[in-house]
């Protein structure tokens, strides 16, 4: 069988990673000798070198800085047309005019499509992103591909893209979603033909892989061991002050080391260059906070499954990027998060520890220094919590590719 893997990929972004292996772990678990096809979008260098996948150029680009390939897409969408306008009047298929071009051919040749990307499907990203994502489920569909999308966090959609994204998922073979509030926004704005399930990201079954840094093992043996993920790019997206949220975090790193006799670990869970690289950010904070001695700036560029290694070392855990909380709560560590979008109020419900997250609009040092000092008096209960539901959760995760199987079967692909 032949799976296209189509969303927002990128090694350097370790959530993106996250989704990415785990996918690729989860088909693999219900099929047998599976080819993935792996749709880049801007660098072939963004999809990790050490998986045994077919590696694409992404069939979907709008950008004032890519003219040509802005123009293929146009182009591609008139070849997918044509093709589909001869199959459905004529009874042919004209494969020739897909085969010009070798990204649609191979996105022609799989069986079946199933998504990546996690929170993409929305328009919290901007109008291009919104474009992007759904122009390449249609092209999907229009040459005729089951269409899966697999555990993401879906809308929510203003009022110009509501009916386009209706109207899309609503062809789609199936739709998982990682959380309830993506699960109940389907049946609200009317998504209803598919087969709906409320499943759990697949990153909660992604594997840890130890690292080989000496200086960082014995950093790691230390107590009191509180992880930061603290996001370069959240006030972008959250509406906030940059300046204001960087002084926040060294306040609180301050105080966690006085009040609590902490030491703190610096994750940089996404290091694309520019605004979305916490390196920036964890430098600016490194080099403003009192005792650096009690804090280790991580700056290795590490794999997704290494930082949930290193993470899983921690004794609590406080994250601005979903997935580096997802890598503390599936390693059973309590963690505080800081959402900017429905997916992680949704994360955390499903945790069932709701309590211990906050609005990036609402952010303040008082509350969020109040909700993680809770959390860290509470750290064993929390934590023995998270081993009885984790679990579960990675049960159903597994779920995602149990429910594709499925439908495979239904529609006699294997």
């Amino acid at each position: 069988m032949i799976v296209s893997i189509l969303g927002h990929v990128d090694k350097n972004n370790r959530g993106n990673l996250a989704l990415l292996v785990t996918r690729i772990k989860v088909i693999d678990e219900f099929f047998e000798n599976v080819k993935f096809i792996v749709f880049y979008r801007y660098s072939l260098n963004s999809v990790p070198e050490n998986l045994n996948i077919y590696k694409a150029e992404g069939i979907g680009i709008l950008s004032p800085f890519k003219i040509v390939r802005t123009i293929k897409t146009f182009y591609f969408l008139f070849l997918a047309l044509i093709w589909r306008a001869i199959y459905d009047f004529f009874k042919k298929d004209f494969k020739n005019i897909i085969c010009t071009n070798s990204s649609l051919r191979e996105l022609y040749v799989s069986d079946i499509v199933i998504t990546t990307g996690g929170d993409v499907l929305s328009n919290d990203y901007g109008v291009l992103s919104f474009i992007i994502e759904f122009y390449n489920l249609l092209i999907a569909l229009i040459l005729k591909k089951p269409v899966f999308i697999f555990a993401e966090s879906i809308g929510p959609f203003k009022w110009y893209s509501y009916f386009i994204a209706r109207r899309i998922l609503n062809k789609a073979a199936l739709i998982t979603t990682r959380d309830e509030i993506s699960f109940n926004y389907l049946e609200e704005i009317g998504v209803n033909r598919p087969p709906v399930y409320l499943t759990a990201d697949s990153a909660f079954v992604l594997d840890k892989k130890k690292v080989n840094n000496p200086v960082l093992e014995e950093f790691l043996k230390r107590n009191n061991i509180i992880g930061f993920s603290i996001s370069n790019a959240i006030s972008e997206w959250g509406g906030g002050d940059y300046d204001d949220y960087a002084k926040l975090m060294v306040k609180i790193i301050d105080k966690l080391i006085e009040d609590h006799d902490a030491n703190v670990l610096l994750v940089a869970h996404v290091t694309v260059e520019g605004l979305n690289d916490d390196r920036i950010i964890n430098e600016k904070v490194f080099e403003s906070v009192k005792n650096r001695d009690r804090v280790f700036n991580l700056k290795e560029d590490y794999n997704a499954e290494e930082l949930k290694y290193v993470i899983s070392k921690c004794d609590l855990f406080v994250g601005a990027r979903m997935h580096a909380n997802i890598a503390a709560l599936s390693s059973c560590v309590p963690a505080v998060a800081i959402s900017y979008s429905i997916k992680t109020p949704g994360l955390m419900k499903l945790c069932d520890i709701e309590d211990y997250y906050i609005e990036f609009e609402d952010l303040s040092e008082e509350l969020l220094m109040g909700k993680i000092s809770e959390a860290w008096e509470n750290r064993e209960k929390i934590r023995e919590h998270l081993k009885k539901i984790i679990p579960k959760i990675k049960e159903r995760a597994m779920k995602n590719g149990e429910l594709v199987k499925e439908i495979c079967d239904s529609l006699g692909i294997t």
